[in-house]
């Protein structure tokens, strides 16, 4: 390993025992229910503005290898885009008349923001087939970890992302002409990426401030 190649992590912050989990000061936050629940967790994202920017829980464009997404609004506003279209196929709403529910399959790429100026966008999500543990380990380190980069004022390693991202089949959408190109592109970036991340770089795809089996219940 050559860790030494890299800058130092930001100081992390213990959240491994805590749930719900709270970020960016509070203004966003994770959820998790039991395993088998309808909708195992819950995301509440605030709205983009000038002053903070982009939420850490808006998630990046990406598909799943193996698993379908399912989101269940509880409040706000959501713009929900499938592959690499510019306009959303899911405008979620909690209107009377507003759709409350979206899903996409694996290896659909997709990604989804707060629509709103004001609201937050409160989200249910589900993954499909459940992997709860790997679920939690995931979204506690990739969250944490941004966090924690941006209370330090420094950007992201991208190459600690993409162990992270890799770790949960989970890669990190390349635009291409083709949709099977992109998801070829994307998971040779993501798995390449993630093999130079954690073999010459040292990173690794969780860390215990984050995430412990016997504490993130």
């Amino acid at each position: 390993m050559f860790s030494f190649l890299r800058a130092s992590d930001p100081v992390r912050t213990n959240n491994a025992a805590n749930n719900p989990i709270l970020y960016e000061k509070g203004r966003s936050s994770v959820t998790f229910r039991a395993p088998g629940s309808d909708f195992v967790m819950t995301h509440r994202i605030p709205p983009t503005v000038a002053e903070h920017g982009l939420s850490i829980v808006a998630p990046p464009h990406h598909y799943h290898i193996y698993q379908d997404e399912y989101f269940r609004l509880q409040s706000g506003i959501g713009n929900f885009y499938r592959g690499f279209d510019t306009e959303p196929f899911a405008v979620l709403s909690d209107m009377p008349d507003g759709q409350r529910t979206a899903s996409v399959k694996a290896g659909e790429f997709h990604k989804f923001e707060n629509a709103s100026q004001t609201e937050d966008l409160v989200v249910d999500i589900h993954l499909s087939p459940e992997s709860y543990e790997s679920e939690q380990r995931f979204f506690r380190n990739f969250f944490g970890y941004l966090d924690d980069c941006r209370n330090a004022s420094r950007a992201p390693n991208v190459f600690q992302l993409l162990v992270m991202l890799d770790s949960a089949d989970t890669p990190v959408a390349v635009p291409m002409p083709w949709d099977w190109l992109a998801r070829l592109a994307s998971r040779i970036v993501t798995t390449g990426g993630a093999l130079v991340g954690s073999w010459v770089l040292g990173f690794k795809s969780s860390y215990p401030e984050y995430y412990e089996d016997t504490k993130s219940k």
